[in-house]
């Protein structure tokens, strides 16, 4: 099954000075399946057990440019959206 499909953004709203989900200088991680979680001392902790990680020196930190089509276009198809995005 095949269906094409297009994408109709939201109308405009006023900006806050908050700027919606983002709140000032807190720190959000976006997970693998797109959810967003806010990150603290504690939650960084929790994640690292969560995922066995053993060598924390082991771990990168990589910047990525991501387009609005290539997350939605991956969205659709996959449960792993970050995953399959960047080992395109």
């Amino acid at each position: 099954m095949s269906t094409s499909l297009t994408y109709v953004a939201p109308p405009g709203r006023e900006q806050s000075e908050e700027g919606g989900f983002v709140k000032g200088v807190i720190t959000y991680m976006l997970m693998d399946d797109l959810t967003i979680m806010s990150l603290s001392a504690i939650s960084n902790i929790t994640l690292l057990n969560n995922f066995d990680v053993k060598n924390v020196s082991a771990l990168e930190e990589t910047v990525v440019n991501l387009g609005m089509d290539q997350v939605l276009s991956a969205a659709l198809k996959s449960k792993r959206v970050l995953t399959d995005v960047f080992l395109k």
